[in-house]
């Protein structure tokens, strides 16, 4: 009887000590969600699966970190959804900060991002302009002289038209649903070139077996993962530093604004020992992405000069024609939409 009666006791306060801990005040108190602005299998989803563990790992309180896939209107949807989740620190979102730009700079947000929570950055991928092996573009100077298409998705257009500005040449997109469809457009010859982050740019020219070639990056340097491929000035393009500031897609982790500043610490602090972990840059490496992480105040100054610069360069939509003529390459190449997912 006596044992049975120092069990209950000893389990009592066992429960009494947990429900304390869970409402103690201290975060994260409860589990913690990434909402991510495209759908399951593309390289924003990966990324944010391979960084949860780890999150988990060095959050304070042992807490689960899930995925929320929030695709639509690409990245409109996720980032409203973001926005709406409140300052709570529970919800967090690993978005895309080019894209987040172009909707501040089209008026597309109601909310300044400047004001947002940012908690780090995972990676920053310059952009790779690739060429079909039959559309007779060799260099910069060809795309100045000739005629071409450009294949494109709604997230690349901005990028894109600002690329051809730099280069003096005329832009002709045609407009796809994902990089899928644009890179299997580009091998059966249904457009010429085409731009993606690295990581897609790399698979799709290897994966090609030699229709596809990447012309130069869009980046100051040449890429560790790319060496082969030369960057503008190389050949020849001095561009401004808007386009650089455009030119690449960088994941980055933001909160609502007004979350409190204990829970962003403990968040921003948790993000960067993450992105440190040895295992993850592997894990990272082994899915063809390299780490590169910014402080806050780095993402608010890529932030501010990336809206500077696609409101400066005016591009509001797609033209019809360019939509017709990527929804008819898709149609005869019997491709079904995926989304962007870079």
């Amino acid at each position: 009887m006596r044992l049975k009666t120092t069990r209950c006791l000893i389990l009592c306060v066992l429960l009494a000590s947990c429900a304390q801990r869970k409402d103690d005040g201290s975060f994260p108190a409860r589990n913690i969600t990434i909402i991510v602005p495209f759908k399951p299998g593309g390289g924003f989803d990966l990324q944010a699966r391979l960084l949860a563990p780890f999150l988990e790992k060095y959050l304070p309180n042992r807490v689960h970190v899930l995925i929320e896939n929030v695709s639509g209107a690409g990245g409109k949807m996720a980032a409203a959804q973001l926005a709406r989740s409140g300052p709570t620190g529970y919800t967090i979102g690993l978005i895309g900060l080019e894209s987040i730009a172009f909707m501040r700079a089209t008026g597309q947000l109601a909310d300044d991002p400047q004001n947002w929570s940012w908690l780090g950055q995972l990676g920053s991928e310059p952009l790779v302009v690739a060429v079909t092996s039959g559309s007779g573009l060799k260099s910069p100077a060809d795309m100045k002289t000739k005629n071409f298409r450009f294949g494109v998705t709604s997230e690349m257009l901005p990028s894109a038209a600002i690329l051809c500005r730099a280069l003096g040449a005329r832009f002709q997109p045609v407009h796809f649903d994902g990089s899928g469809e644009v890179v299997l457009a580009a091998i059966c010859g249904d457009v010429d070139t085409w731009v993606f982050s690295w990581p897609t740019a790399l698979k799709s020219v290897r994966d090609s077996q030699g229709k596809l070639a990447s012309l130069f990056v869009a980046s100051t340097a040449r890429l560790a993962s790319m060496p082969e491929v030369p960057t503008l000035a190389e050949l020849g393009i001095e561009a401004e530093a808007g386009v650089y500031a455009v030119s690449a897609v960088s994941r980055v982790i933001a909160a609502p604004s007004g979350i409190d500043a204990k829970a962003r610490e403990i968040l921003i602090s948790a993000i960067e020992r993450a992105a440190r972990d040895p295992q993850f840059v592997e894990q990272m490496k082994h899915a063809e992405f390299e780490v590169v992480t910014a402080d806050p105040d780095s993402i608010r100054a890529k932030l501010k000069a990336a809206v500077e610069e696609f409101a400066r360069a005016e591009i509001t939509h797609m033209s019809g024609a360019g939509e017709a003529q990527g929804r008819q390459a898709a149609a005869t190449n019997n491709v079904s939409p995926i989304g962007r997912n870079q």
